[in-house]
C-alpha cells in the first residue's frame, strides 16, 4: 500500500511523522481526486489587520511570517468577537514602523 507523503507544511514540523519510503514517488497533495504540484514551502513576511466587516472596528493585527499564525489569529479573535464577521486585510507594511 502507498502511503501519502506528508503535505509541504508538516515536513520540519516538529512532532511530525517520519514519511513512509515509498512516499517520496507520490506526486503531493490529492484535492478532487486531482494531485496538486508539488511546491516548496515559504516565510513571506505577512502584515494583516483584523476587521469586523459590518462595524469596520480593528479588532487584531500583526506581522508574521507564518500562515498557521493568521489563522490562529483569526480563530482566537473570532473566539472573543463570536457576532463579528471577520475580514484580514494585508498591509505592504507593519502597523508600528520598527
Amino acid at each position: 500500500m502507498l502511503r501519502n507523503p506528508l503535505p509541504a507544511w508538516m515536513k520540519g514540523h516538529p512532532g511530525a511523522p517520519e514519511p513512509a519510503p515509498e512516499a517520496s514517488r507520490t506526486r503531493g497533495d490529492l484535492w478532487n481526486g486531482q494531485y496538486l504540484p508539488v511546491r516548496n514551502v515559504t516565510h513571506t513576511t505577512i502584515n494583516y489587520r483584523l476587521y469586523d466587516s459590518r462595524t469596520g472596528t480593528l479588532l487584531s493585527f500583526n506581522s508574521t511570517n507564518s500562515l498557521d499564525s493568521l489563522v490562529g489569529d483569526v480563530l482566537r479573535t473570532q473566539g472573543e468577537n463570536p457576532t463579528a464577521r471577520i475580514v484580514a486585510v494585508e498591509y505592504d507594511g507593519p502597523a508600528f514602523p520598527n
